[in-house]
């Protein structure tokens, strides 16, 4: 009887086991369930980041060759790694000819090989290289680029290459050049006279000071010629305003002829009156200038039926030099050649007259 409870007992004791151990097996399995869901969920969203990767890798392929700027990628070897088809185009290489080729002997600009090269200035913390580059072709055409360069660098931040974009500004450049002559002639027409292309009054008095302080400085002469067509009333009521106005061009580009000098400068200083500058040039040397302009007009031959010194248009023609002093201003040089061609009329027009200073 003894042995009968015995057995029963382990009976009971192995039952137990054999749950215990089934429950563990649940357990088991259950966890097992869990480590397979985890595991399906990171292959799954490995695949899915993979998918992305390879999304992102096609986007920036199509943006990379689509663009209709330049881009290459260089190691810090200066190869080129990548390239697009607009590169491609500028430097007239194919693909492969150009992936491991160094980028200077692609592209060669002024840049390369020295401190300004975008490589060395990323290299020395730079984030960011833009400037100017041209293009030489072998026919001698060049051809404008803005360089913008950026470095490519590794997960440890380290730089591994750059890279760098090219835009074509040739158009830029030519309005550029459009803008800047239009600008240049807007302001010569700041300073010309319009009928007669010589300098305007406003140029004459701009350069009348500028001269008198560069005299006073050098301490210099500087003379004044003020000439005066002579009766050009007359001449107009007679031919007419359109060939008075020839008139006036036509003794305009004879005095500014007889100018040799750089510095010297004519200008219409109103109707039918010039002014004509002549920085360090004596009186004496004024005055024979002043004849030859006046004897230049002669020679031109314009009829003048009207005149009453001559058959043909004439100057009068007054003359004023001094070396400029601190206490005196340009105007009172021009109110002495004012007073000087008073008296070439007066005395019978056609003609020089020479004015002193302290007259």
């Amino acid at each position: 009887m003894k042995e009968l409870e015995n057995e029963l007992v382990e009976l009971q004791n192995t039952q137990k086991a054999l749950i215990d151990y089934e429950n563990k097996l649940d357990n088991a399995h259950q966890e097992l369930d869990a480590v397979n869901r985890s595991f399906e969920t990171v292959i799954e969203r490995s695949n899915q980041m993979a998918v992305e990767v390879e999304i992102s890798a096609i986007e920036l392929n199509q943006i990379f060759n689509t663009s209709a700027d330049g881009m290459w990628v260089i190691d810090k070897q200066f190869n080129v790694q990548r390239i697009n088809e607009a590169m491609l185009n500028f430097i007239d290489r194919g693909k492969d000819t150009a992936v491991g080729m160094k980028c200077y002997d692609l592209f060669s600009g002024s840049i390369c090989r020295t401190s300004d090269c975008p490589m060395n200035r990323l290299q020395d913390e730079e984030n960011r290289v833009e400037c100017d580059i041209e293009k030489k072709h072998e026919d001698g055409r060049k051809i404008p680029f803005i360089l913008t360069a950026t470095p490519f660098r590794g997960l440890d931040g380290g730089l591994i290459g750059i890279v760098e974009g090219f835009k074509d500004i040739t158009e830029r450049k030519k309005v550029e050049a459009a803008l800047h002559k239009a600008n240049h002639e807007l302001k010569r027409m700041a300073i010309i006279d319009v009928l007669t292309q010589v300098a305007n009054r406003r140029r004459f008095d701009e350069c009348l000071h500028t001269e008198w302080k560069r005299m006073r400085r050098e301490k210099t002469p500087l003379s004044l010629i003020m000439c005066d067509v002579d009766f050009f009333k007359l001449y107009n009521d007679n031919y007419g305003h359109q060939e008075g106005d020839n008139c006036l061009r036509a003794v305009a580009q004879a005095i500014d002829e007889c100018l040799k000098r750089p510095a010297d400068m004519v200008a219409r200083y109103g109707g039918e009156e010039f002014g004509i500058i002549l920085p360090n040039t004596h009186a004496d040397g004024a005055y024979h200038v002043a004849e030859i302009i006046r004897k230049a007009v002669a020679g031109l031959k314009i009829p003048h039926a009207k005149s009453k010194v001559d058959d043909y248009v004439s100057l009068s023609m007054g003359v004023s030099c001094v070396i400029p002093s601190p206490g005196a201003v340009p105007e009172t040089l021009v109110g002495i050649a004012d007073k000087a061609l008073y008296l070439a009329k007066k005395q019978g027009r056609n003609q020089v007259v020479l004015r002193s200073f302290d007259n």
